[in-house]
């Protein structure tokens, strides 16, 4: 946004430098501001999507201290230009910079090394009027030049990007500045046909909201009220005209969501500007790139005023922004994870199957067995770069029966109810219920042998709740949806007897197919809310190739048993869960990266099964999952049956 104070600056170096700016009060005023922004931008947060690199185009903003150097010009000291320069109540951080650090980027400014090529008074394509004396005219149209032409003209398809623009262009230009909209377009469509593919566009907050449009009456509040949803129609239409899958961001909505509830996001001020006088260069105060700690107006604090200046949001201001934007990614990222716990409780279910078809397997020919079986297990993802920490408890209850068709040949029909309790630490929850019907069978010759089983459910997933921070308020979106989940494997073997004893290898072929139906969140308000999402549709295939041993010895009427297998998921690819805003009506999609575990692992079972009577018998086995990063699974199954 506009910056023509700058000129001022620029004219006033002697006066700044003979009135000593740096005071020894100041800076321990300054001091404990410091630390805070410092502890605020932190490390990289490993609950979060991990991108390679954060880039951010736009104005002020989005600036996070381009214009350092111009202070250091006019005299500014070093270390006190350091925590100035962001148009906010320094030191910030300003949400470009949360993002850069939340998603592994580099927060500072492009001229410090940086991913934040944002620039105070930048306009979309335009030469702005608020650039200082001297100073080179960097509209987002060059920024994304001088970042593509340092990669190349490549942009990092694992990156993500950000542009956020086009209120210089309403406030320098008036009615015809809304036509920068369809250049911000042109601008994502150039990113991405350079290779980006994580690409957000921020829409223009309600700028009749600022305190500059409040001072002029109601009739500026119209008008840019007016001004910035006109931008915001015209970008969204346009983004949905040309079919771009970017990251729309409804900043509109959350400001006004915020308006509305003050009191609730901590805010006691969201009229008045947070920054008081800053002589020579701000003696009338309202000058956000000089505000700090040690001019806040009476009763201000960076975080219970809405705005620092006429424009500029306080840093208060700027982490709801950063909380916004996050749940816009952490958000479909997190329920990606709801296609993978249906593979744990599909794989619980099919040892309820193989303890009543062992059982079965031991009858007389021609005899029923009925059996019920119940497994319980875990599924836990620890937090890694795809995925929040998911704790899932899975329980699986099977009824079926069996029958001894031959002396080598079991058949059997089981019906399965299962359920999953999963929580997702502090972003949310989701239950998940199967009905499932299966057959199976096994058949043996000598000491071959073969056992299949083809298995259908449907899915119904209840209590979900994603926890959506926003400053000091925390919405939980609810929502249900309902799928599929159909599996089908195959086992081949060979034992040799010694004896009680036998052992020997076997290979064996799972495939499974898991949809999610599409969902849309609410947050329980009249009204939709800028942070409520519709989820598409995903599905997760899984095909798992496994080679292993097995080996048991017959002690009484009991046998124990072992079995190990290394297990190969060959259709673990990248997938995606595609998300849209729903404040946003144009309905403008975009793919956040999906959860994604390894490829191989180690399976291993130790069980033991047997008779307490001619027609009663029992079983009760161990599984476990090993060699699979950040994955704890395991389950204990235990079986009764009866043969007829």
């Amino acid at each position: 946004m506009t910056i023509s104070f700058l000129e001022e600056l620029f004219m006033s170096r002697r006066s700044f430098v003979k009135r000593g700016f740096v005071k020894r009060g100041f800076v321990k005023r300054l001091m404990p501001a410091v630390v805070a922004a410092a502890i605020a931008v932190g490390a990289p947060t490993a609950n979060a999507v991990q991108f390679q690199g954060v880039y951010v185009f736009g104005d002020s903003l989005s600036d996070s201290g381009y214009y350092r150097p111009f202070l250091l010009s006019i005299g500014v000291p070093a270390s006190t230009a350091a925590t100035l320069g962001r148009f906010t109540t320094n030191p910030g951080p300003v949400w470009s910079e949360i993002i850069a650090q939340y998603y592994g980027g580099n927060p500072n400014p492009s001229n410090a090394g940086g991913g934040i090529f944002a620039q105070g008074g930048a306009r979309v394509a335009a030469a702005s009027t608020s650039t200082p004396p001297g100073g080179a005219q960097l509209p987002v149209t060059t920024q994304i030049t001088e970042h593509l032409s340092a990669t190349g003209g490549s942009a990092n398809p694992n990156g993500l990007y950000a542009i956020w623009a086009g209120a210089n262009d309403l406030l320098q230009a008036g009615a015809a500045g809304v036509n920068s909209a369809n250049d911000i377009v042109a601008q994502t469509a150039r990113l991405r046909g350079a290779g980006a593919r994580y690409v957000a566009v921020f829409g223009l907050p309600n700028l009749g909201l600022t305190p500059g449009a409040q001072g002029g009456g109601a009739a500026a509040v119209a008008l840019q009220t007016q001004a910035s949803a006109g931008f915001n129609i015209t970008l969204f239409n346009a983004l949905a005209a040309t079919n771009q899958r970017v990251i729309p961001v409804d900043v509109f909505s959350m400001l006004n969501e915020v308006a509305a509830n003050a009191s609730a996001f901590g805010f006691t001020n969201i009229t008045g500007t947070a920054c008081g006088p800053f002589p020579p260069f701000a003696p009338a105060g309202n000058n956000s790139q000089f505000c700090t700690g040690a001019n806040l107006v009476s009763g201000a604090t960076p975080s219970n005023y809405l705005f620092a200046d006429n424009i500029h949001p306080t840093t208060g201001a700027h982490a709801i922004v950063a909380d916004l934007f996050k749940s816009l990614i952490d958000g479909p990222n997190a329920y990606s994870v709801m296609a993978e716990v249906p593979l744990s409780s599909r794989a619980a279910h099919v040892r309820t199957l193989d303890s009543g078809l062992m059982q079965g397997a031991t009858a007389e020919v021609g005899k029923v067995t009925a059996f019920a079986a119940y497994d319980g297990g875990k599924f836990d993802l620890s937090t890694s770069s795809l995925n929040p920490q998911t704790n899932t408890k899975n329980r699986a209850a099977t009824v079926g029966v069996t029958m001894r068709v031959s002396e080598g040949a079991t058949v059997g029909v089981a019906f399965g109810k299962n359920n999953n309790e999963a929580r997702m630490g502090s972003v949310g929850q989701f239950d998940v219920d199967e009905n499932t019907i299966s057959f199976f069978g096994s058949a043996k010759s000598g000491g071959m042998y073969a056992n299949a089983s083809f298995s259908i459910a449907d899915l119904n997933y209840n209590n979900i709740q994603r926890a959506v921070k926003l400053g000091n308020v925390t919405r939980a979106n609810r929502a249900s949806a309902t799928g599929t989940n159909t599996s089908g494997n195959l086992m081949l073997g060979y034992d040799f007897s010694m004896g009680a004893a036998s052992f020997g290898p076997f290979v064996g072929w799972t495939n499974q197919q898991v949809s999610v139906g599409n969902f849309q969140e609410n947050a329980g308000a009249a009204t939709a809310l800028s942070t409520d999402l519709k989820i598409d549709g995903q599905s997760r295939n899984s095909s798992v190739l496994s080679a292993g041993v097995r080996a048991s010895i017959k002690m009484g009427s009991f046998t124990p048993y072992v079995r190990v297998s290394f297990d190969r998921d060959e259709a673990n690819k990248e997938r995606f869960v595609t998300a849209s805003p729903v404040t946003i009506t144009q309905n403008i999609k975009y793919d956040i990266p999906a959860y994604r575990g390894d490829n191989s692992w180690v399976t291993g079972v130790i069980g033991v099964r047997g008779n307490i009577t001619p027609q009663i018998g029992l079983g009760l086995a161990y599984t476990t999952v090993s060699s699979k990063e950040g994955v704890k699974q395991d389950g204990v199954t235990g079986v009764v049956s009866f043969a007829f």
